[in-house]
């Protein structure tokens, strides 16, 4: 398994085929990575930066037809070069959201702990 940049001109379609909404090329950051195994790209996470000294973990997905413990590999090697790239880039701390009890605890195994803080959200449409 090897992790690498998003190419979103050629991939973008393969992974809109896994969600249940379209994503287009401008909707994902510079710093979107794939899971590739075989040639085949099986996950993505992106990260995005913010102002201060904080990023966020976004774009979490992998393609369901994927054997699940391919799935789990590739997001843990996606989120381990996604947390080194935020230390890298000089960020102090880094956020994600998931209403997924699994992402939840996946995350805790990679340090993240729950906040304190509420999540508050608006629809603009």
């Amino acid at each position: 398994m090897t992790i690498r940049l998003l190419n979103k001109k050629t991939e973008l379609e393969i992974v809109n085929g896994w969600l249940p909404y379209v994503v287009t090329h401008d909707q994902l950051p510079g710093h979107t990575f794939c899971a590739v195994v075989k040639n085949k790209v099986v996950a993505m996470a992106a990260l995005r930066l913010m102002e201060g000294d904080v990023c966020f973990i976004d774009s979490m997905a992998t393609d369901p037809k994927v054997e699940g413990k391919i799935r789990h590999e590739a997001l843990d090697k996606l989120t381990d070069t996604i947390l080194e790239l935020g230390k890298n880039l000089g960020f102090k701390r880094i956020f994600a959201t998931t209403k997924e009890e699994c992402i939840v605890e996946r995350a805790k195994r990679h340090g993240f702990k729950l906040s304190k803080e509420q999540v508050i959200v608006r629809d603009l449409t």
